[in-house]
């Protein structure tokens, strides 16, 4: 069980650092989509303007009304929200140009749930061995 854990730390660090370094290589094709967005629809949506102000901080909020629309129907209630521009403009991008954004974020679930799963571990079975 040490051993898992000491295997499962560095990995869900490690799994989060490069989520991270993942979406600084593709701020490009962030800005392309919300460039392309305000081009079509004449307006840059707020929301997306206030994270990008964060920086590495909102990195992934800035883009989760893309992975929101690209993961949820219209009708759901996790989108009832969102701009119907956006949704629809998100919708309606071929998938080479919005598979980065799944990617980004399948990373970042992929750290936080081996950190949870690597706490679960040592508080279960090591923590008490001591």
């Amino acid at each position: 069980m040490h051993t898992l854990f000491m295997i499962l730390t560095p990995v869900g660090i490690l799994a989060i650092f490069i989520a991270f370094i993942y979406s600084a290589m593709k701020e490009k094709q962030h800005k392309m989509l919300c460039n392309e967005f305000l081009e079509r629809f004449g307006y840059y949506h707020t929301d997306i303007a206030a994270y990008e102000k964060g920086g590495a901080l909102f990195t992934f909020q800035k883009d989760i009304h893309f992975l929101l629309a690209l993961t949820f129907k219209d009708d759901s209630f996790f989108v009832r929200n969102i701009n119907k521009d956006l949704y629809i403009f998100t919708r309606e991008q071929p998938k080479n140009k919005t598979s980065w954004i799944k990617i980004k974020f399948l990373l970042l679930i992929f750290g936080v749930v081996t950190l949870i799963t690597d706490y679960i571990i040592f508080s279960l079975f090591i923590k008490d061995i001591h």
